[in-house]
């Protein structure tokens, strides 16, 4: 009975005794390739996004850049419109100055021969012989008249203009003559008498500006300033430089007023 019993325990023990399989498969390792690719994507993906970020600069950099190009073209046209007018207002400039220079080299000369005598505007005396201007048009007399002023012949280029205003008083060349009489004694400093007539073309003519009628108002309501300026009345002076610019802004007199406020101190 007892070697029955350990027969049929001996086999039992055995099999315990036989060990279980152990699983000493290493887990799988990630090869250089795989990491290779895995720093690529990195890389790629930190490409793409600095690539994000340069574009959005790079579009704020060309607003910028447009804007800047916009603002250069507005100030060239600026600089040009600011040439053409300075190029306007030194045309003006040499015409009002025409019968100045002419007039100081008179002066000169008869400062030379008399040097007693002040500088004055002289009237015209009986040497002084009325130009012949029977049945003659208003246009040939102001032609005489400017020629005669360029010439250095006052007295005779004023006796010219005074007869066209009596004889044409409609005409278109009456404020011209008007105007150019107040240059010839705003040319020797008689800044009263100058006055009186620049007055004259500003009160008569204003109504026709701008027609040829009435074209020498600004330039008139300019000297007009200047002549009391000259009288050391500097507050009329800026009043009506202020008057100049307002009524009549586009003009290059209105340009020129501008600088004669700033020399004011306005």
């Amino acid at each position: 009975m007892k070697k029955l019993i350990a027969a049929a325990v001996f086999p039992l023990l055995l099999a315990g005794c036989v060990q279980q399989p152990v699983n000493t498969t290493p887990a799988p390792q990630k090869s250089a390739y795989d990491k290779k690719l895995e720093e690529l994507e990195r890389r790629v993906s930190e490409i793409e996004a600095k690539t994000v970020q340069n574009s959005a600069q790079i579009k704020t950099l060309n607003e910028r850049v447009a804007r800047v190009e916009d603002r250069l073209v507005e100030d060239e046209k600026d600089i040009y419109e600011l040439k053409k007018s300075s190029e306007q207002t030194q045309k003006i400039l040499k015409e009002i100055t025409v019968s100045a220079k002419s007039a100081v080299q008179s002066t000169n000369q008869t400062a030379q021969q008399t040097p007693e005598e002040p500088t004055t505007v002289e009237q015209p005396t009986s040497e002084v012989q009325t130009p012949e201007v029977i049945n003659v048009s208003d246009e040939d007399i102001y032609k005489k008249a400017f020629n005669a002023m360029e010439s250095g012949e006052l007295d005779t280029a004023r006796i010219l203009f005074e007869t066209l205003v009596k004889r044409y008083p409609d005409s278109p060349l009456a404020d011209n003559s008007l105007y150019w009489i107040g240059e010839i004694f705003y040319s020797h400093g008689d800044y009263a008498t100058a006055l009186d007539y620049f007055k004259k073309v500003v009160d008569n003519y204003s109504k026709y500006y701008p027609s040829p009628k009435g074209n020498k108002v600004p330039a008139a309501l300019l000297k007009e300033a200047l002549c009391y300026k000259g009288l050391g009345d500097n507050a009329k002076a800026k009043q009506l430089l202020k008057q100049l610019i307002s009524k009549y802004p586009s003009t290059n007199e209105a340009a020129i007023a501008k600088v004669k406020l700033m020399e004011l101190g306005d």
